[in-house]
């Protein structure tokens, strides 16, 4: 399938009297990650992170719809690196009863058999295939769906021939990207409680009735630092949790594990008798890069939960309400 088969008939839906080259454009820019590096914000509000956003004329992008010109392979490249897809998939999916059924049909025309409510994640699967073609230089992709592919299990995985780095597993060979990176540059209503928990901590120590996540670049330096490092700390331990969820059938169930062998490290510091709040929160962090982790199949992954992630496992055992509160561990 070539990008401007599936692309124009999406237009007819989508954007049906825009300009094809602005649907384009907009077609890619909603199939992409947020981003996550001040860098990428910066290009983003440059109208720079779409890789056709910058630098292309509108009659080329009139041409790649049509099908006269093709998305460069360094462009599709940076699209590949970029992709997501989910949000898009939503999208398919609010299209009027109608439209699916002219978009399944357009799919069965070129011998892919789609559920209408798996016309989303159908073509989610469809663009990734596409730009991951051509990366290579191939215009036209086979695509063979992968939505009903089942997902492999942590349990049949040896412990020697798996590691992690920079987001991707590598797997006698193979490779697989973590699929979910959370970024620091937005604070996500998901944080709630353990934010809350540890801004509960700095007014213990400072003596106030309160401090808000506003007020935290406010505080004394100390307590602005360690605010950041456990943002940092349980983005990362959260984007593991998701995106294992994701790839592996039983990912969930093994982080799951996880953080039942570390809460069982930890609660008897938890539990400790402190001046404050911020005293046991300093103390349990401590103690959880100290602790053995051995009864995740999770931990046979090297490099996958280091430090960092370890103390983010504390925070998301606060999300969980494993740990109630870092002031008052009995609190109801």
């Amino acid at each position: 399938m070539y990008f401007h088969e599936i692309a124009g008939e999406l237009k007819t839906y989508m954007s049906p009297t825009g300009r094809g080259g602005d649907f384009v454009i907009t077609l890619v820019g909603e199939t992409l990650r947020d981003p996550m590096t001040e860098e990428e914000e910066r290009m983003a509000a440059n109208d720079e992170f779409n890789p056709l956003a910058s630098r292309m004329s509108i009659n080329m992008l009139n041409q790649i719809l049509e099908g006269k010109k093709f998305i460069s392979k360094a462009r599709a490249g940076l699209i590949c690196s970029r992709y997501d897809g989910q949000d898009f998939a939503e999208e398919i999916d609010n299209l009027y009863d109608a439209e699916k059924d002219h978009l399944q049909q357009f799919l069965k025309r070129r011998r892919l058999t789609v559920e209408i409510d798996e016309l989303g994640s159908a073509v989610q699967d469809i663009l990734n295939q596409i730009f991951h073609g051509l990366s290579k230089g191939i215009h036209d992709v086979d695509i063979v769906l992968t939505i009903h592919d089942p997902k492999p299990s942590i349990k049949n995985l040896a412990g020697d021939r798996i590691y992690c780095e920079d987001g991707k597993l590598y797997i006698d060979g193979d490779i697989i990207e973590l699929p979910i990176r959370l970024s620091d540059a937005q604070i996500y209503d998901f944080e709630a409680d353990y934010i809350s928990a540890l801004c509960d901590a700095y007014a213990e120590v400072l003596s106030r009735d309160e401090v808000t996540v506003d007020e935290v670049s406010s505080l004394p330096k100390k307590y602005q630092t360690n605010f950041y490092d456990q943002r940092k700390a349980y983005l990362s331990a959260e984007s593991i949790q998701r995106s294992i969820s994701e790839v592996y059938e039983d990912g969930e169930n093994q982080f799951d594990i996880l953080k039942a062998d570390a809460f069982d490290g930890i609660k008897t510091t938890y539990f400790d008798d402190y001046d404050n709040g911020y005293r046991r929160l300093l103390e349990v962090l401590k103690k959880i890069s100290d602790i053995q982790l051995t009864k995740s199949k999770l931990s046979l992954i090297k490099n996958l939960i280091g430090n960092l992630e370890r103390l983010g496992i504390v925070h998301i055992l606060v999300n969980d309400k494993t740990i109630i509160s870092w002031v008052d561990p009995y609190a109801e």
